[in-house]
């Protein structure tokens, strides 16, 4: 938390927690002073790595360089994915990393009016809804959802192409969309109206062009970006053509 309060981060505690509840996280020290840390999310096809902070007292020490190498180190062979700001990702390309895509991140209040496609995931829905995920996002990742009920609000709908899904948690400064997972950029639209109308403002992280407009054309501004990296595959997993918003960015 000192780190998070040098970088004006709002990962809480309970962030925390919960990704190292879910993987290993390393921690640079120096007389027993943090340093800097980096954390990984491991499921059985990638990680996903996240937290990567370096206090401003131990810039231009190459101590976020020796974290993600030891990251990589932890699962040699496997896929790794993470987002990177522009001030990192020319160090994950030095690292072999390279660029598979890109998010932007919208914050606003929903303008426009809900499209009443979605309905609540009852616990009849999760085997459904388990294996698309798994099939969209190219994680098994078991761990995820024995919590992911209790921390999102999930919906789903029926679409002519198929099942969707789109979720809701509280952040630190504010509720976020994730994931949005539809057969097509307007069903995955259709299901932001109905999360998000009448509730405020709200954060999506979305790869989409077309999810961008539509956000853009409903009272939603675009502040930050983020690259998204791949080192030991040309490409992401999955069908990421039904991906529009990850659970997480910390979570792949």
């Amino acid at each position: 938390m000192k780190l998070i309060t040098d970088r004006n981060w709002t990962w809480p505690p309970e962030q925390w927690e919960l990704l190292l509840s879910l993987g290993p996280g390393l921690g640079a020290f120096d007389n027993g002073t943090i340093l800097g840390t980096a954390l990984s999310t491991p499921y059985p096809e990638a990680q996903a790595i996240s937290g990567v902070l370096v206090g401003t007292w131990a810039e231009r020490r190459g101590v976020a360089t020796a974290l993600i190498s030891n990251i990589l180190d932890i699962r040699e062979s496997a896929v790794s994915v993470l987002y990177a700001t522009p001030m990192g990702e020319s160090m994950y390309a030095k690292l072999g990393f390279h660029p598979v895509g890109a998010t932007s991140e919208f914050h606003g209040v929903f303008t426009g009016t809900p499209a009443s496609v979605t309905r609540p995931v009852t616990a009849a829905d999760l085997p459904a809804i388990r294996a698309l995920d798994h099939e969209v996002s190219g994680y098994s990742r078991d761990g995820f959802w024995d919590f992911a009920p209790s921390q999102y609000s999930l919906h789903t709908a029926e679409f002519e192409g198929g099942l969707g899904l789109i979720g809701t948690r509280e952040l630190a400064n504010g509720p976020a969309v994730g994931p949005i997972i539809a057969p097509t950029a307007a069903n995955a639209c259709a299901m932001i109206s109905d999360v998000v109308a009448g509730r405020g403002p709200f954060r999506v992280d979305t790869v989409d062009a077309d999810v961008a407009a539509f956000l853009k054309d409903n009272g939603f501004e675009t502040r930050y970006g983020c690259a998204v990296m791949v080192h030991g595959a040309k490409t992401l997993p999955g069908d990421r053509s039904r991906y529009f918003a990850p659970a997480s960015l910390a979570l792949g």
